[in-house]
Parts: structure tokens; sequence; C-alpha cells
């Protein structure tokens, strides 16, 4: 990618999340009332993130002949909504970090972070429905489907956790539910706000949807191989909580028997460990990272990123938009996205 194009995708991304920010900012629940709800979203909201999905959504927009404003409320929907499934996740996961910081159950209680997610929902519905009459039975249409989409994605995820071995298709398809359907309605929606046809705004959800496979690919290398000071959660949470990720699924599928017999009792051991109360032993972390190394679980993931690169490329240079400039904006933010490093 050319240094100018790193400028403009910059420049463009930094006027999107300045807009997004402004609108989270307007929200001042800092002061709102009871404290012991609006307290919990404040710090949550407050932590930060890539606010990729508000942005997307915004660029969509602009890209189909719109103006990034008027999907504002569509792009703070969207980012309200992320959180809210990111704060029931964490729950459920029982996380302890988030974005480096602890997570809302741990620094205000079981009870305040459920019906605080609960309330973030609702302040999604809220501002998606400001739009025109006209707009609203298609934009609550694809709300709800991705909306249903996410939460049966989060329960094959849970699902996944009492299994001793999980496909490649099985995982794909509960990433697809879980992480992908957002970010490609992220795009959709952008589109359909701004103005574009049946026929393109179902294209840039496609877009969105092999991103945030991509995104997710990269994600789970990251739980295993990244750097934990930007990454902002503990590394190889995955591992240590015995999920699922494309990872262990990738590992599994390419491993010989004695490989998978060593990944098998590794697991197992963990999961026996789980709830003991007693410290996982990092030497059997270590010990799976050693397969993962051995069977080349880096290379696979990447070949997968890859492949998905290029059908994005091809969506996106394929339809013609109100503003064509963006298609070279939108790949390189696509890029930028799935090869992060935090």
């Amino acid at each position: 990618m050319s240094h100018t194009n790193k400028q403009a995708i910059t420049l463009d991304l930094d006027r999107f999340r300045s807009l997004v920010d402004y609108g989270l900012k307007e929200l001042d629940w800092s002061v709102a009332q009871p404290t012991g709800l609006y307290a919990p979203m404040d710090y949550f909201m407050g932590l930060g993130g890539k606010r990729l999905r508000p942005a997307l959504c915004l660029m969509a927009c602009e890209m189909a002949g719109g103006v990034a404003q008027s999907a504002l409320p569509q792009a703070l929907a969207l980012e309200l909504f992320h959180n809210f499934t990111l704060l029931h996740d964490d729950i459920m996961d029982e996380s302890p970090l988030r974005r480096n910081q602890s997570t809302v159950h741990l620094r205000y209680g079981l009870n305040a972070a459920i019906l605080s997610g609960d309330a973030l929902l609702i302040e999604a519905y809220s501002r998606m429905v400001q739009a025109k009459p006209e707009l609203l039975p298609d934009l609550l249409n694809e709300f709800n489907r991705v909306a249903l989409q996410v939460c049966q994605g989060q329960q094959l995820d849970m699902d996944f956790q009492g299994r001793e071995e999980v496909g490649l298709s099985e995982y794909s398809e509960m990433i697809g539910l879980k992480t992908a359907v957002l970010l490609g309605s992220s795009l959709k929606i952008g589109s359909m706000m701004g103005g574009a046809s049946a026929v393109d705004s179902q294209a840039m959800f496609k877009v969105g949807y092999l991103t945030g496979l991509a995104f997710q690919v990269q994600d789970d290398w990251l739980d295993v191989y990244g750097d934990p000071g930007r990454f902002g959660k503990q590394i190889a949470g995955d591992i240590k909580a015995c999920k699922f990720n494309f990872l262990r699924v990738l590992a599994w599928e390419h491993s010989n028997s004695v490989q998978k017999q060593l990944l098998s009792q590794r697991f197992s051991e963990i999961k026996r460990l789980d709830g003991t109360g007693l410290e996982i032993n990092h030497e059997l972390v270590k010990s799976i990272v050693m397969v993962y190394d051995q069977i080349g679980v880096t290379q696979l993931a990447f070949e997968f990123k890859s492949n998905y690169l290029k059908a994005i490329h091809k969506l996106i240079f394929e339809q013609n938009f109100a503003h064509n400039h963006y298609r070279s904006i939108l790949y390189g933010y696509c890029v930028s996205l799935i090869n992060r490093d935090f």
C-alpha cells in the first residue's frame, strides 16, 4: 500500500471516528441516574476500542453518495450493540480483562453487568430507528436479523465447549454468526442510509462478512502469539478457557495421531483444573503452543487470511459506487484490520 493511500485511509478514519467519539460523548452517561445502571455503561464505553463497525457504516454511507453525519445514529447503534455483546460475553467467558482493564462484572458486580448490558441493547435500538420512515422497515429487519444471529453464534460457541472436537466448517459458521455478520451489517446499513441499491448494499455486506472471518483468524492468532501489552487481553486466554478457536481447530485438522493425543490430553488437564481454583500450569499451555508450532498453524491461518483478502478485493472493485475513490480506502482499511497486531 502506498504512503498516499495510507494517509488517505488515516484521514478518513480519523474523520469518521471523530464523529463517532462526538456522538458517544453526547450520551453523557457519567451524570445519568441511577448511577448503578449508567456508571458501568459509561466505564465500558470509555475503555475505547477500534470503533471499526461505526467507521465502516459511515464510510459505506459516503461511498453510496450520502453524508456520513446522516448515518451517525445508526453507526452509534452498531457500536452500542457490539459493546453490549462484549459486556455479556465477558460475563459468560468469566474474562478478567477487556482492553487491558478490569471487565465490568469484576469492577461493578455480576448483576450490574447484566443489567447495564441490557440497557446498552435498548440504547442501540433507540438510535437505529432515528431514520426516515421509509427506511425503517428495511433497517429494522436487517438489525433484528443480525442481532439474533449474533446470539445464535454465541450459543454455538458455548455449545462447542462441551465437545471434544469441532470441525473447521462448524467453527467458520459459528464465527460467521457471532462476529462476521455484524461487520457485514455495518457496511450494509451504511450503504442503505447512503441510498445504495439493494444489490450494492448486499455486496457491501459480503465485504464486511469476509472481513469479519479474516478478522477473527487474526484475533485468534493474536490470542496465542500477540503482545499482551498491545492486545489488551490475557494471552492464551482461549487455551486457558479450553475454548475452540481458529488455531485449535486448524491444529486438530492438520495434526497426526501423536499430536492429536497430546492436544487432547493437555486440554483435558486444563478443563479438569477449571473451577478448582488451582492455577493452570504455564507448562500445560506451552506444550499446546509447541504442537501448534510443529503443525505450522501460523502459516495455515495466514493462508486463510490471504484467500479472504483476495475475495474482498474482487467484491469491492467489481462494484460501481457513487464515490469510487473510496474503494481503495475501504480495501486498505480491511487490510489494516485483518493484519493488525493488537
